[in-house]
């Protein structure tokens, strides 16, 4: 009795409509998904001049984005930091009395969270391109570690542009004039106003002073040449190292310098503050 009276009334609900067809079922409406907002982050940077000194006090401003506007200051070296909302149109402009406005932005925001200037002078800075003799003397406290005859290296040096187009900020000496290592012989120079930077701190200078004798030098140096740049003598402290080795056979890498113990006859070293790089104009 029961089943017949569920058959009645499946029959009955099928019925209704008078139309004899049943309605489809809607569809419900899709729930709009919310976006996440992007989340801020650190960035940091330095603001130096063309001669990687830290220029302090220099101002860093957002231009564009939601903290289009911010501004901050830069430390005593050069440094700041900026946290927000930033994308690869992110423009960042950088400005320090005395010194050529900048505005960049990243390259790529995804995998680069820094930033650095490099501003030039207002008025630009010396040339001091052209043909000169370049001698290193070793800190007199180098006596008691290296031979005399290399305390005092003379070389040729030709400076040239080393930036594409040329300037005269990014230049580079190449030596000559002595058994140098093809190689092991270029001088990085930076050169921001009248101040001018040495830069051998990635590289090195290598010479075979003897047979199977080799001296290298490696460092910085810095000074100021006034602001003609065609002083006849440039004269700067160069905070570096003298290496001096005597070995037993042609090193097994030419194009890298090594005194392993294995191979060396005489090895001595000289770190100084006090050594002495002298530029005289040809």
């Amino acid at each position: 009795m029961v089943r017949g009276v569920l058959v009645v009334l499946v029959l009955a609900l099928a019925g209704c409509g008078g139309s004899g067809s049943a309605s489809a079922p809607s569809m419900p409406s899709p729930v709009p998904q919310a976006t996440a907002s992007p989340a801020p982050f650190l960035v940091n940077g330095y603001v130096r001049d063309i001669a990687f000194r830290g220029l302090a006090g220099a101002g860093v401003e957002v231009l564009d984005g939601p903290q289009a506007g911010t501004l901050t200051i830069a430390d005593a070296a050069g440094a700041f930091s900026l946290t927000g909302i930033f994308d690869g149109r992110t423009r960042f402009r950088a400005t320090k009395e005395g010194h050529v406005t900048a505005t960049q932005s990243f390259n790529s925001i995804v995998t680069t969270q820094s930033i650095a200037f490099a501003l030039d002078v207002l008025g630009g800075s010396v040339n001091i391109a052209g043909d000169y003799t370049l001698t290193f003397t070793a800190d007199t406290s180098c006596a008691d570690q290296l031979p005399a005859e290399v305390r005092t290296r003379t070389y040729a040096a030709t400076v040239t542009s080393s930036a594409i187009p040329a300037d005269h900020t990014h230049l580079r000496a190449l030596l000559s004039g002595a058994d140098l290592d093809v190689y092991y012989r270029t001088i990085a120079i930076y050169v921001s106003g009248d101040y001018v930077d040495f830069d051998l701190s990635d590289n090195f200078i290598e010479e075979e002073v003897a047979p199977d004798t080799y001296l290298a030098i490696g460092g910085v140096g810095a000074a100021s040449v006034g602001t003609s740049g065609v002083a006849a003598t440039i004269s700067a402290p160069f905070k570096g190292l003298f290496d001096y080795c005597v070995t037993k056979a042609e090193p097994v890498q030419a194009a890298v310098y090594s005194c392993v113990p294995a191979q060396a006859i005489a090895h001595a070293q000289c770190q100084s503050n006090n050594h002495r790089l002298i530029l005289t104009r040809r």
